[in-house]
């Protein structure tokens, strides 16, 4: 059996499936999700999934022989060390792969979930291409980039941090200490902040976003964003607009240096469809005239949001 784990800043996700199985499928047998137990710590959460990973696997006589783990945040893949997971407390130099090993008896593996999610899409996502990017659009902005058929990791682990491009000089101060980050203009969190900005900058127009939102400016999201952009509401749609334009100059510059034959767009946002995809690629033909677009297809996600689960379990094959 192989066992993929999914660590994310709100819920624990777990697969298993036979190794044969799963090498021929690209499906996990059984998953079981629940929310991070508070407070997120790794004393709390390391435990929790030992206690969810027995469970999974079931009898004594379940011989278990790889480990695949996903989680966000930079990391070192080479050692299996959490640097820095900066959605729960705590995460810091965290030698996770290595507990995991030790405590279930196999060897483990870890990567970031957007390399995960990258790995299997170009794997079991049906696109048959060598050279692909993948950009997972929700909470944040990550990336993954396959090159010849496998994961570019760079330096350090760091690359495929797509959400940290420039795309406006002067922009919000993001986490990581650049401004204008492609994660702070475009990521579901963003475009739900740039809305809220309109509207109090704006106090006669968006209407039906506020009504959508009970008066509430709280409650807006990405999906009231679009929705209420599809009832009509001008300052909704601009607010959109402007998403899709933050991301096709992220992916103009990916396509600029790396010029791959897919670029893939996944996440929760992305789940918007051909309502994110033809503006995102109506906006790369304006201003991408040097850009062999032709032959570069923009593409959304198949494997949904279990696309990182999906991944762990395939890198856990390499073990």
């Amino acid at each position: 059996m192989i066992l993929a784990m999914d660590i994310g800043g709100t819920k624990l996700a777990l697969g298993v499936a036979g190794r044969d199985d799963f090498a021929k499928t690209g499906r996990l047998a059984r998953i079981i999700k629940e929310p991070v137990p508070p407070p997120g710590t790794p004393e709390v959460v390391i435990p929790r999934l030992l206690t969810m990973s027995r469970e999974l696997l079931g009898g004594d006589g379940v011989r278990l022989s790889a480990i695949g783990i996903s989680i966000g945040g930079p990391l070192d893949h080479v050692s299996g060390t959490v640097v820095n997971f900066p959605h729960l407390p705590g995460w810091i130099n965290v030698p996770l792969a290595g507990r995991m090993a030790a405590e279930l008896g196999a060897p483990a593996a870890l990567d970031n979930d957007a390399n995960l999610g990258a790995l299997a899409e170009h794997r079991w996502g049906g696109w048959e291409v060598h050279d692909m990017v993948y950009l997972t659009i929700s909470t944040g902005i990550g990336g993954g980039i396959i090159v010849g058929g496998k994961l570019l990791h760079g330096i350090g682990s760091a690359a495929g941090e797509v959400g940290h491009i420039t795309v406006q000089t002067g922009g919000p101060r993001c986490p990581c200490g650049n401004r204008g980050c492609l994660e702070m203009m475009a990521s579901g969190t963003s475009t739900a902040r740039r809305a809220r900005e309109a509207l109090e900058a704006s106090p006669g127009d968006g209407a039906i976003l506020r009504r959508l939102a009970g008066d509430d400016p709280g409650m807006i999201t990405s999906a009231l964003v679009l929705r209420a952009a599809h009832e009509g509401d001008r300052l909704a749609a601009e607010i959109w607009e402007g998403t899709a334009e933050y991301i096709a100059i992220g992916v103009g510059s990916i396509i600029h240096i790396l010029a791959p034959q897919i670029v893939v767009l996944g996440g929760g946002v992305a789940q918007a469809g051909e309502y994110l995809l033809e503006p995102v690629r109506r906006r790369l033909r304006d201003h991408g005239t040097y850009m062999p677009l032709g032959r570069i297809r923009i593409e959304g996600a198949r494997l949904g949001h279990d696309s990182a689960l999906i991944g762990a379990a395939t890198l856990a094959l390499g073990n």
